[in-house]
């Protein structure tokens, strides 16, 4: 498994911003730098966006066009033979859509992710039957032979959490109480998430919003906000939806997502937060475990 800043697709976006920071200091536009180089405009503006992998020589023609030196251009040239590995996730491009290979290759060169997970447990801290049952359900439109390679998927994912990789997760407890697979299946679930919270030096931290927490300010379907330690790369937000999901890069909704998980999350007191804090959330996730075994 490729460790975490080893992603193709974090340094295509890496060279992408540079590329651009570049051209924005010398006052050029996009479209007059395009025609210079003869790149087509919307293919351009993908590889800025770190969407579209350029050539050697396009690359050596944009580093002249920017006028520098050799140490940026050494730089540019090591990004861009970095982006072009192929990563796991591409073994997989037939199942899914551009978007999530683009979010999968982000999230696998993350430092960090928050996730407001209110209906299933987050996809990195999922059992395989678990996921396995989600999956089934996900879609009518999911065919049987393909639900294997989707569980590999997701079971691939988690190796992130092996390397480090920080994790805030906000769950409701109807998330878990949800009988995904049946009683038995939540069993072993809720046991992970004990053992994944607990197990020494865990870089991941999960709270609750119970039932009795009321209205707060995280509504609405699964966000993902995901981090990372480089100073040249803002931070994003996948949004899942029941049918699709898509990357979100504006500042606005960034900074809001990031207010209202701070006040549902709470701060290391957790003293005014909406969330359960650490203690009482692990011990309402014990608490469901054993009237799940009850109902077994």
């Amino acid at each position: 498994m490729a460790k975490r800043n080893a992603s193709g697709t974090l340094r295509a976006w890496e060279l992408g911003v540079r590329l651009r920071r570049a051209r924005g200091e010398l006052g050029l536009t996009a479209a007059a730098v395009a025609k210079r180089v003869g790149i087509a405009p919307s293919n351009f503006s993908a590889i800025e966006a770190g969407k579209r992998r350029v050539t050697a020589s396009n690359l050596a023609q944009l580093a002249k066009a920017y006028e520098l030196d050799d140490a940026d251009r050494k730089l540019l040239e090591s990004l861009r033979v970095e982006a072009e590995q192929r990563n796991w996730w591409h073994d997989y491009g037939e199942l899914y859509s551009e978007e999530f290979l683009r979010f999968l290759g982000l999230e696998a060169g993350a430092s960090a992710v928050r996730e407001w997970a209110p209906i299933y447990v987050a996809g990195l801290l999922q059992t395989n039957e678990y996921a396995r049952a989600t999956i089934r359900a996900g879609s009518p439109y999911i065919k049987a032979v393909d639900v294997g390679p989707r569980l590999e998927t997701r079971l691939a994912r988690q190796a992130l959490l092996d390397d480090g990789l920080n994790m805030d997760v906000v769950l409701t407890e109807g998330a878990l109480r949800q009988q995904v697979g049946g009683p038995a299946v939540m069993c072993r679930q809720l046991d992970h998430l004990t053992e994944v919270i607990t197990r020494p030096n865990s870089t991941v931290r999960v709270r609750v919003v119970n039932y009795e927490a009321g209205a707060h300010a995280l509504t609405g379907g699964p966000l993902s906000l995901l981090s990372f330690d480089n100073a040249l790369l803002p931070d994003l937000i996948w949004q899942e939806t029941a049918i699709t999901g898509n990357l979100i890069d504006r500042v606005q909704v960034i900074r809001e997502f990031k207010a209202s998980f701070e006040d549902v999350f709470g701060s290391e007191d957790t003293s005014n937060s909406v969330a359960l804090n650490d203690t009482e959330s692990l011990t309402l996730i014990q608490q469901i475990r054993h009237e799940m075994e009850a109902a077994a």
